[in-house]
């Protein structure tokens, strides 16, 4: 099944986008690391699914037997823990793999995944996927390269949750989801993701009534505000240490929280 490769939702023109220097989009976007060659011989070998709001795409445990590549959409992928919390271990966007085990010998999932936007998803069988592989080292290296990613977001994001506080582990997710996911206009980030509370916390491994508490005195302090279903985190800037504010600027490279040490999720299983 072939796709039409001028209209790629995973790199969007941004309409009113700042002109001038912009802080490096930081993201594990797979498609757009590939050839226009390479991704052309991809889509042709791959099937196209709808993905509903709160689909679970697999589970834990279950055999592994199909990569997704988003086109478009949100997933998180999660684990539980012993007491049935559920740990969001990363959300994966437009142009990225999900479901891939290249670096696992483990046959089943070892971790879950669920539609958090609803969008649309490029689906290829485990086995054939491996074999373009094999035939492409190209591919194959992009796919290193966005594990190498992974893993570099892992070590930022057992960083913050050894170090930082509440507030300032928001602040840092946000940052890091603005600048992969979201879009920059008028010196001001703007994200449009629709996640609760409840998934915030379950992202920076906090409560979620201590997440509503510390967005509320974020936005009292200026540092995040609302539009309709957007989060708009504003250009501050100047010197000191310590306070949020300061701290949001000084984390460009800052990732994602994860709260699972075990590397093998890398493999995105």
């Amino acid at each position: 099944m072939t796709d039409n490769l001028e209209d790629r939702a995973f790199t969007p023109e941004r309409e009113g986008a700042d002109s001038g220097p912009q802080t490096p989009r930081t993201s594990a976007s797979f498609l757009d690391l590939l050839s226009i060659e390479d991704r052309t011989a991809l889509i042709e070998r791959c099937g196209k699914r709808v993905l509903g709001r709160r689909q679970v795409l697999f589970t834990r445990g279950e055999p592994r037997s199909t990569v997704f590549i988003l086109r478009t959409g949100l997933v998180k992928l999660m684990r539980q823990t012993a007491a049935g919390n559920e740990v969001i271990i990363t959300l994966c966007g437009p142009g990225e793999l999900v479901g891939f085990s290249g670096l696992s010998k483990s046959t089943a999932r070892v971790a879950s995944a669920q539609v958090v936007e609803a969008g649309e998803a490029f689906v290829i069988d485990d086995r054939d996927f491996r074999a373009l592989l094999a035939a492409r080292p190209a591919m194959a290296l992009a796919v290193i390269e966005t594990l190498r990613w992974r893993m570099e977001s892992v070590a930022d994001s057992l960083t913050d949750v050894v170090s930082e506080d509440v507030p300032n582990r928001i602040v840092r997710l946000l940052q890091r989801l603005a600048a992969g996911k979201g879009e920059r206009r008028n010196g001001e980030w703007t994200l449009d993701l629709r996640l609760t509370h409840q998934e915030l916390a379950n992202m920076i491994g906090a409560r979620r009534q201590t997440v509503t508490t510390a967005i509320n005195d974020l936005h009292r302090d200026g540092v995040l505000r609302r539009e309709q279903h957007r989060m708009v985190i504003p250009a501050i800037q100047g010197k000191g240490s310590g306070t949020p504010r300061n701290l949001f600027w000084a984390s460009m490279a800052a990732g994602a929280s994860l709260l699972s040490a075990d590397l093998s999720l890398l493999a995105l299983a």
